[in-house]
């Protein structure tokens, strides 16, 4: 079965798929699948407008076409079964003149993903099916013109979900675990957010021992949104990621041993990368209560996360580590703004943020 691929892609995305469930669960997948199409035509659309100032066009098609070939086997499976037995593998597909007209080529493949729209609203089998193969062979005459493999994008569409939503959990090794123990994130720690009045503005202090350590921070922002607090989204990140540039320049545990390291990792542009990342999520938190009653973050939200961090040592953790770090470390944010303050214990080991407040007088609630 030359296809045999594209079923193997097919048996995982159904694992994946949470629309399964609902009522409208093709109307769903539909949905899905019209708006990877305008993507993978939007994409076009800035190639040609951006000519050689978009060289992550053949990158993106990648992308793209992964998503939308996710939607494609989902909306086989549940409203035109058999449909993948019948697609012709890619190299017998019959392509167009390579001077075809690209932008042609794109727009025929969005109206066919319109058909196949317009046929499951009717309830019209036998058009769904027709629809799809268009849409398949017209798929190939676009990766063909991208360069890229439909098999590479369906692979790549994997590994970025297996990294979301994995058979089972199981956290990446700490990346300091082979240094030195003066060189590694602590293992344990215990932090107090004090909260500290003048006037008006509110400051919070960090100590651990009994010392202060880090700068005093405000809100830096008119209205007042509690970003004071914010050190605990790197802690977060120390803890569920086993990462963090900022808090390893906070505690001085630099890899100095090892000068690569030291420069590329634990330098001042990683932790200028981190707190880009800590204000990315912020504001999108902002939006949503700071994550208040809610279990997941958005995935586009982790992809662009993902993308700021490319090039260091944590892109290679999966992403639902970040979706822990970013949850947890806003599960203990919102106590520590709604307490003003408190003590936040780190287990690097037990992977775990605990959070107790603080009595009146600033110590420890007993």
């Amino acid at each position: 079965m030359k296809t045999r691929w594209l079923h193997e892609f097919a048996a995982l995305a159904e694992k994946t798929d949470s629309f399964v469930a609902k009522p409208d669960h093709a109307a769903l997948l539909a949905a899905g699948l019209i708006g990877e199409a305008g993507s993978i035509v939007a994409e076009l659309k800035k190639a040609r407008r951006e000519r050689e100032a978009y060289p992550v066009y053949r990158e993106r098609m990648v992308e793209e076409v992964g998503d939308f070939l996710w939607y494609f086997v989902r909306l086989a499976a549940v409203r035109s079964p058999g449909l993948l037995d019948e697609l012709q593998a890619p190299d017998e597909c019959v392509l167009p003149a390579a001077d075809g007209s690209r932008l042609t080529a794109h727009l025929d493949f969005g109206a066919s993903v319109g058909n196949v729209l317009e046929a499951i609203c009717s309830s019209n089998h036998a058009d769904i099916a027709a629809g799809l193969r268009r849409t398949w062979t017209l798929m190939i005459v676009l990766s063909n013109d991208a360069n890229i493999s439909l098999r590479d994008a369906a692979d790549r569409n994997t590994a970025k979900t297996r990294s979301r939503w994995p058979d089972a959990k199981h956290y990446a090794p700490l990346f300091d675990d082979a240094f030195p123990v003066e060189e590694q994130l602590p293992r344990r720690l215990q932090v107090d957010f004090l909260e500290r009045s003048r006037g008006s503005q509110r400051a919070v202090v960090l100590r651990c021992n009994d010392i202060n350590f880090g700068d005093r921070l405000t809100d830096n922002i008119e209205d007042p949104d509690g970003y004071r607090f914010h050190d605990i989204f790197h802690f977060a990140h120390a803890v569920h990621l086993g990462w963090s540039p900022v808090v390893r320049a906070l505690m001085r545990t630099k890899r100095k041993s090892t000068p690569r390291i030291d420069e590329a990792q634990d330098g001042a542009r990683a932790g200028i990368i981190e707190e880009a990342v800590a204000a990315i999520v912020f504001s999108r938190a902002k939006q949503l209560r700071f994550f208040e009653g809610i279990d997941r973050v958005d995935f586009d939200l982790l992809k662009t996360v993902k993308e700021f961090v490319e090039g260091f040592e944590v892109a290679a953790v999966p992403l639902w580590q970040w979706e822990e770090a970013i949850i947890d470390g806003y599960r203990v944010f919102r106590a520590l703004r709604d307490g003003s303050g408190g003590r936040v214990t780190l287990d690097l080991v037990e992977r775990r943020l605990d959070y107790e407040p603080h009595t009146a007088n600033g110590g420890r609630a007993k």
